[in-house]
């Protein structure tokens, strides 16, 4: 008798009896599992996209209170790595990234309409970018950086701002839960510190007020403030390609944001809210910033941008007459499972202006607290102007009182 194995069971029989048929086991070959690459040729922003992508994975398999507690206001999340994949070209070896309230920005987000996966795709699928291209745009003083498809800026800031941000955090929550889309104030997505090369960055992730999905193209911007003592933008930045102008150049160029009456009474009304919000916290020195996109403008870009293309494509029929056709690309290679829209910052003048324009706007930097620095800075500033000068270092009271009276002006 015969003994014949396979897979540890025995069969026995005769010579002539039909025996089992063996397999050959196949080799099974080892695959290396596939990891997301974040590279950047900036160690900081390669972290962030880590860290960005990291934080949302792991909230996503967090169990989102239906309330928040005072705890929440207080939590943060650390993690520190070395040796990162022991590979300098993808990341640095060591960093530590520390996220700051991770459930309240995560409530924050959710009711700003933001969904997890377009945060996470658009800061850590595609690499930021800082407003100057270049390596040294970071040392060069540039105090933010952008996602790739423009809908969220990055703000780097000091310890003390992000001390400020803790104090009134949840009194912006209260007041985001009570307004909802019904305001200008900067949408504060995340906080984040990151260390690299033992140097800590503090960062806050906010909506981009000048982002928008038409990719509409800002051809005037302005920043202000409401008041005219040294808000003239110098030489060097009206020299540059699309400048960012202040309250001087925005009266002298005789600028108008022309919304209609009805709009006009939604912005005043929440400009009211959102600038007694402000003052009630001791905020002052924030601004409006303001882009706007002349439609007869933009027409005439499409259609030099039209031919443009058309010269080209027809240029690429001519070399590939002789060869294979030209395979058109899936739409799916680029288009969006789930296209976010948000339109909270947008303005359109109204049919019948003749000067057709869309506006946006919206308030930022409201981190500034008028403490004993800026009284003293008001004191230089008013023996310097004198008692009556239009100066921007004022009580927060006033501060407010100037703001809208500007605004209630510039918007028709």
């Amino acid at each position: 008798m015969g003994l014949y194995r396979q897979k540890k069971k025995t069969y026995s029989g005769t010579c002539g009896d039909d025996m089992p048929e063996v397999k050959k086991q196949k080799k099974r070959k080892a695959f290396k599992i596939k990891q997301k690459v974040f590279r950047s040729s900036d160690p900081l922003l390669s972290v962030f996209m880590w860290g960005v992508h990291h934080s949302v994975s792991q909230l996503t398999h967090t169990t989102i209170p239906p309330l928040l507690l005072p705890a929440d206001f207080k939590a943060f999340s650390k993690v520190s790595i070395e040796n990162y994949n022991f590979n300098s070209d993808n990341m640095v070896a060591k960093f530590k990234f520390k996220e700051y309230c991770p459930l309240v920005f995560r409530d924050l987000r959710e009711r700003f309409g933001v969904k997890e996966h377009v945060f996470n795709q658009a800061l850590s699928g595609m690499e930021p970018y800082y407003e100057s291209e270049g390596d040294q745009a970071r040392e060069k003083g540039h105090k933010h950086f952008f996602s790739k498809d423009n809908r969220f800026v990055v703000k780097l800031f000091h310890s003390e701002e992000v001390e400020f941000m803790h104090s009134i955090l949840n009194d912006y929550h209260t007041y985001v839960v009570e307004k909802g889309a019904k305001m200008l104030l900067p949408q504060y997505l995340a906080m984040y510190r990151i260390t690299v090369s033992g140097v800590e960055h503090y960062m806050v992730v906010m909506r981009n007020v000048l982002g928008n999905n038409s990719g509409l193209k800002m051809h005037k911007q302005y920043h202000l403030k409401g008041s005219t003592v040294d808000r003239e933008a110098t030489d060097k930045d009206k020299s540059k390609t699309n400048p960012r102008l202040k309250d001087v150049d925005f009266l002298k160029d005789e600028i108008k944001i022309r919304i209609g009456v009805d709009r006009k009474k939604e912005v005043i009304e929440m400009l009211e809210s959102d600038v007694k919000f402000l003052s009630h916290l001791k905020i002052m020195d924030y601004s409006i910033l303001l882009g706007i996109h002349n439609v007869a403008q933009g027409l005439e870009e499409d259609a030099e941008e039209d031919q443009s293309s058309s010269d080209d494509l027809l240029e690429g029929e001519e070399n590939n007459r002789d060869g294979n056709d030209i395979q058109p690309m899936d739409v799916d290679d680029y288009a969006d499972d789930e296209e976010e829209t948000y339109d909270g910052f947008m303005f359109v003048s109204p049919e019948e202006d003749p000067n057709k324009e869309v506006y946006f706007f919206g308030l930022i930097g409201i981190l500034t607290k008028y403490n004993a620095t800026k009284r003293a800075a008001h004191t230089a500033k008013t023996m310097k102007h004198g008692a009556g000068a239009e100066i921007s270092t004022v009580r927060p009271e006033s501060y407010a009182k100037r703001f809208l009276e500007f605004m209630e002006k510039a918007i028709l």
